[in-house]
């Protein structure tokens, strides 16, 4: 499966466009520009179906208003426990994480993609078990917020890992709804998935194995 890695936005955050059933794909925290996305998505011959939200920090939708422009049909999903990011006022909460994580300056510059009125609801929630697309399993890995959640699929030994873990690390811990002790053990259980499993995480080197990460 040719999952295309997307870096960029505020934060340098990986963006995944990933193929699914027939010419189907779908989108993983969008954060690129949505022409970027959209580009990807043309090139491959491909129609976007839903889009998942690793979790509900700002660095992970940066292009999320833009992309449903586009694309009015596509579904948007995110775990519940982070589901403040989404919907109404979610951009004066946004702002508040912007403060709490010491990028107050940057908060205007996110701002200016989104809008008070437009900004978009969740269409589902994921939970522990959930099959969003064939293959797919959702992960619910609390820690770097509530409601983070992991992508696996057993059948191909992928994961996308969102800000669970990264090559030589994983996600701060030190914002609203972070918690490290959750956090190691979302990554104990990570740690027990095969070591040839490749990981596509939410920040940094995308595609490295298990057994590649010295950390696991």
């Amino acid at each position: 499966m040719n999952i295309t890695c997307l870096p960029g936005g505020l934060l340098g955050t990986n963006t995944y466009v990933v193929p699914a059933a027939g010419n189907r794909c779908f989108v993983v925290d969008p954060s690129v520009s949505a022409s970027a996305i959209s580009k990807c998505i043309r090139d491959e011959g491909l129609e976007p179906a839903f889009i998942v939200l690793t979790h509900g920090h700002y660095d992970h939708m940066e292009s999320l208003v833009s992309l449903k422009v586009l694309y009015p049909q596509v579904k948007i999903f995110i775990h519940e426990k982070d589901s403040w990011a989404l919907g109404s006022n979610a951009l004066l909460r946004h702002e508040k994480s912007f403060r709490e994580s010491g990028l107050g300056g940057l908060y205007t510059e996110f701002d200016a993609a989104m809008s008070h009125d437009s900004f978009p609801c969740a269409d589902a929630y994921l939970s522990e078990g959930d099959v969003p697309e064939r293959d797919w399993t959702v992960l619910h890995t609390p820690g770097h917020s509530q409601g983070s959640i992991c992508l696996y699929n057993e059948a191909q030994k992928l994961l996308i890992s969102g800000d669970t873990l990264f090559y030589m690390g994983w996600g701060r811990t030190d914002l609203s709804g972070g918690n490290e002790d959750e956090i190691m053990q979302s990554l104990k259980r990570l740690s027990l998935l095969p070591s040839d499993v490749k990981v596509y995480p939410g920040h940094g080197r995308c595609g490295f194995t298990m057994a590649q990460n010295p950390i696991m």
